[in-house]
């Protein structure tokens, strides 16, 4: 799509992160234990274990959160770079390319084309013009998009694990592209990983948001900094339409997949319950009390949503055209 794509009182654990997760199989982070009064939990959240007579003020213990080496971001990343590389072997190519794959609500809902509700998301503004000539500012499409899924979507993969990051990427790029087939003008073409890139941006947002106690003072900090980069975002879009410039952002795409994409986040984040370190009782480990496993129903639930919409939408279509 071309678009452009992320206080209650103090608990006594609440940490200010590293300012990054190590790709390993144990993160290592800090914890103030400040003491302060009690507070309202998540329904999920549990007490972690009081430390043995703090000292006065403050002291710092190590909070150990299990995490992923990203995989799946390196391998979407590589997979829309290849595709722009293929099209640029000629105007021909990319022009069959983009007429063959670009989401459109005509050929989705007229002829049943439901691929390109897939295949519009590896697909980015070409690099040559109406004329066959190079256009490089068209470039940035594809950067922009491919900078966001590396800082923000590794990241999230190495809290989610590959399965759940995957999910969310796929499930919700296609809601994405289904609320632009929904809602665009018939005649658009939309092409562009953003609706998928949004989604890992709403996942992000729901994940701060659920752990923003845990994460503490930087937790609530990039809380804010994701909410900020939607707003961004969104309002660039919204005011780059209003404008009437010759490229157009599908803005439909970028708030069903920021929905989907928080949608399914708060189904199947992670959940972490703190508790002692079984192997170094100094330190705090955090346990994911949410695992996929346990919400299967929920992501098979969200995919029957998606193609029951689709469904309705195209009989509406049919019948309308008689």
């Amino acid at each position: 799509m071309t678009d452009l794509p992320p206080q209650p009182p103090r608990h006594p654990l609440e940490q200010d992160p590293e300012p990054s997760t190590p790709p390993v199989d144990d993160a290592l982070t800090s914890v103030s234990t400040d003491p302060v009064a009690p507070q309202k939990r998540h329904p999920l959240e549990q007490p972690p274990p009081a430390p043995a007579a703090p000292p006065p003020g403050s002291t710092r213990v190590n909070l150990r959160i299990p995490a992923k080496s990203p995989t799946i971001a390196y391998i979407l990343i590589i997979a829309n770079i290849v595709v722009f590389v293929i099209r640029l072997i000629s105007p021909q190519i990319d022009s069959d390319l983009v007429q063959w794959g670009a989401n459109n609500p005509v050929r989705v809902l007229e002829f049943g084309e439901y691929y390109r509700l897939f295949t519009s998301m590896f697909l980015h503004a070409g690099i040559f013009d109406g004329l066959g000539r190079y256009e490089f500012t068209n470039v940035l499409h594809l950067m922009f998009n491919m900078l966001v899924l590396y800082s923000a979507g590794t990241e999230m993969e190495r809290f989610f694990g590959h399965v759940r990051f995957g999910l969310i990427y796929l499930f919700g790029g296609l809601t994405g592209a289904i609320f632009s087939t929904l809602l665009s003008d018939p005649n658009t073409y939309s092409i562009g990983a953003s609706g998928a890139v949004f989604a890992i941006l709403g996942a992000q947002l729901v994940f701060q948001y659920k752990h923003r106690r845990l994460f503490g003072v930087a937790g609530r900090a990039r809380l804010q900094n994701t909410i900020t980069l939607l707003a961004i975002n969104l309002g660039y879009g919204l005011l780059a339409n209003a404008t009437g410039g010759p490229v157009r952002i599908d803005n439909w795409a970028h708030i069903g997949g920021a929905l989907g994409g928080a949608a399914l986040a708060w189904f199947i984040a992670p959940f972490y319950l703190v508790r002692r370190h079984p192997d170094n009782p100094a330190d705090l480990l955090a346990e994911d009390i949410n695992p996929l496993k346990g919400r299967y129903a929920a992501v098979s639930l969200y995919f029957c949503a998606m193609l029951v919409v689709l469904i309705a939408a195209r009989l509406l279509t049919n019948n309308r055209l008689g």
